[in-house]
This record gives structure tokens, C-alpha cells and sequence, in this order.
């Protein structure tokens, strides 16, 4: 970690620099913060989506697109900017009012209908958005929270995949009824405090325990009517890996749910992920693995609704590729190490690691 640490204080952009100090550290003074929020704020993707901007505070475009509010406060946080900077705040203020008419677009013809059917909709996908920003007090937030909940206790009880899909024209859907968790979910409970006790952590880490059990996980669609809707799976498929057949799109997806789970805080309890996580500790300690050359894929270096996860500003160099997955690599221990004994006060016993 210490050799980690060095390498990106050294050599890393101002985004990784100021998320070191500020959430793995602990240790940054008020004024190095100041200054290195003012050197993000010149970031040309931080630049591109304040432009989009509108003067209400919104971004006229489709909300779930490379261009939209949800993108651009994923950006924004990921970058470093809190929620109390203006664009931020604005783009909340304007979701929040908007809550019967923000997911106009691609959302409009399949949100609701994914809401409906239980498999994470619009309404989710908003409450992740105030998630990024750590506003997770609204009522609307706290009711998508609970079904998060519910979908990863409902996949806790499933036996096989076969007991909660059918065939509808020779396509793979959920049955009627069926509750199943998608990326949103996993992302609602990753950047959410408030669900957090000893009951609820021992169920999801049945629940991540059932979907490395059933993985791989087939494409599965929703069924609304006689309409096939697709979740929002990204990277929910494979919860048991084989790193010999990564290829670059596979590490990102790797990386981010790594990253998901670990501040949700079920790696200790669940060995094929301690496994993975072991495996990531020797990577990074001899520099093999997803380390031991670039890994060049859109999915890492192109930010949209789900992919993303380079804070430099390009991967040019290998050093700034580095630093990415260096950065990456350090939240994931450290959250392992912050949230192995979650709720805060209770025993590792008590949370049945």
C-alpha cells in the first residue's frame, strides 16, 4: 500500500490525488483540498458536461444517455466535486422537482415499466444519482434503499435460475413477479449508510453468495405485457471468475464491481470474493495481473451511465493507466478493511463474518 500510495502522490491527476487524502488517508489539509479542487475544476470533462448546463440547473437531454444528469453527476463526483458545488447541487434540486418528468428519452419507454416489474427503473436509477452525491435522507431514496433490499433478499432464496425464468418466443424472462438485483441496486446499497445492520448485512452477503452460486447468470428480460425490457445488468453476470480468460472489458467490469462490493462490505463473508480480492493483493504487490500491461477498453476510459472508471485524462502512457488501477485497487482495501466489521459498533460475530 505505501508503494501504491508514493507512486500516485507522485503521479497521479488531481482527482486521484484529492480522493487519496480525502477518503483513503484522511490526512488532507483544507488548503491542499482548495487547491487541488480548483486544478479539477479545469479538467476537460469537467468542463464539458458544466457547460451542458442549463440556467435552472438542468441538462436538457436524455438523462440516461453519455450526456445526461445521471452521467454527468457520476462524473462530477467520481472527478471529486462534492455535493455542495453548484453544478451538483443543481442538477439534485432540478431532479427532485422533476419527479414525475426527468426520464424523458430512452427511459420514458422502459423506466416505469422496469419499476413496475420490480427489476431497478427510473425511480432507482434517480435515487443512485442523489446516492453519488451522499443524499441518501429523501423519502424517495430511502424507498428505493428498501427495495434494493428486497430484490437481494428475494435472490437469496432462489435455487437455480430455471426457478425464477420462463421462455417467451424462444427469449429468456423473468416470471411474473420475480425480484431480481441489477447494477443500480448494487450501486444504491454501495453508496448508502442507512440500511446497514447486522440482519441486513448478513442477508446480502447470502444473497452475493447465491449469485456466485448461480453464475454464470444468463441474459435475462423483463416482460412487461407482450414488451421484452432488458435490467440494467452490466457486470452482474459473472460473480465466479476465471482471470485466465479476462480479456480488457472483463477487468474493468472486475474492477467496478470489486469496488461495489467492497463498500457494501460482504467480501470477507463470501470466500469466492475474498478469493478475488486475495488475488488482487498479489497482483498489486508483484505487479502481474491486470497490472502487468495496459488494458485498453472503452469501458474503462469512455464515461457513461455504466462504464467509466479512468480519472486521468487519457491513458497515453502506461503511468497514467497505473495510477487509475493503483487508485482503484487502494479503495477497494481500504473499504475492505473500513466495512469488514459493518454496522459501525457491532462485533464481527454479530455480523456473521
Amino acid at each position: 500500500m505505501e508503494s501504491s500510495v508514493a507512486y500516485l502522490t507522485n503521479h497521479a491527476c488531481p482527482s486521484i490525488r484529492l480522493r487519496l487524502g480525502r477518503e483513503i488517508l484522511g490526512n488532507i489539509e483544507f488548503e491542499e483540498e482548495a487547491a487541488l479542487t480548483e486544478d479539477i475544476l479545469g479538467d476537460a470533462l469537467i468542463r464539458k458536461y458544466i457547460a451542458l448546463i442549463d440556467a435552472d440547473g438542468w441538462i436538457p437531454r436524455d438523462i440516461h444517455s453519455p450526456e445526461g444528469v445521471e452521467t454527468a453527476v457520476r462524473v462530477l463526483t467520481e472527478k471529486g466535486l462534492g455535493k455542495s458545488h453548484p453544478a451538483i447541487s443543481g442538477m439534485l434540486a432540478q431532479l427532485e422537482l422533476r419527479s414525475d418528468s426527468f426520464d424523458r428519452g430512452c427511459l420514458s419507454r422502459v423506466g416505469k415499466f422496469l419499476d413496475e416489474l420490480n427489476l431497478g427503473g427510473s425511480q432507482m436509477i434517480r435515487a443512485v444519482i442523489f446516492a453519488y452525491a451522499g443524499e441518501e435522507g429523501k423519502d424517495f431514496v430511502r424507498a428505493e434503499i428498501q427495495k434494493a433490499l428486497d430484490a437481494f433478499e428475494a435472490v437469496s432464496r432462489v435455487e437455480s435460475m430455471e426457478q425464477i425464468t420462463t421462455e417467451h418466443r424462444g427469449k429468456l424472462v423473468f416470471k411474473r413477479g420475480v425480484s431480481f438485483p441489477g447494477i443500480y441496486h448494487l450501486r444504491l446499497l454501495a453508496f448508502t449508510a442507512s440500511w446497514r445492520r447486522p440482519d441486513t448485512c448478513r442477508m446480502i452477503r447470502d444473497a452475493v453468495q447465491r449469485l456466485v452460486e448461480l453464475s454464470p447468470i444468463p441474459h435475462v428480460s423483463g416482460l412487461y405485457r407482450s414488451q421484452l425490457i432488458s435490467p440494467g445488468s452490466f457486470a452482474m453476470h459473472q460473480f465466479r471468475v476465471n482471470f485466465d480468460e479476462f480479456k480488457a472489458k472483463d477487468w474493468m467490469m472486475w474492477v467496478h464491481r470489486m469496488e461495489l462490493l467492497s463498500r457494501i462490505g460482504v467480501i470477507p463473508g463470501v470466500p469466492e470474493i475474498r478469493r478475488q480480492y486475495d488475488v488482487l493483493l498479489r497482483m498489486l504487490e508483484n505487479g502481474s495481473g491486470v497490472f502487468a500491461e495496459k488494458h485498453t477498453h472503452k469501458y474503462f476510459t469512455s464515461w457513461d451511465t455504466y462504464g467509466g472508471l479512468a480519472l486521468e485524462e487519457d491513458w497515453k502512457t502506461k503511468e497514467r493507466y497505473l495510477c487509475d488501477l493503483y487508485f482503484r485497487s487502494l479503495l477497494i482495501r481500504h473499504f475492505y478493511g473500513e466495512r469488514r466489521d459493518v454496522p459501525v459498533g457491532t462485533s464481527t460475530e454479530d455480523v456473521g463474518y
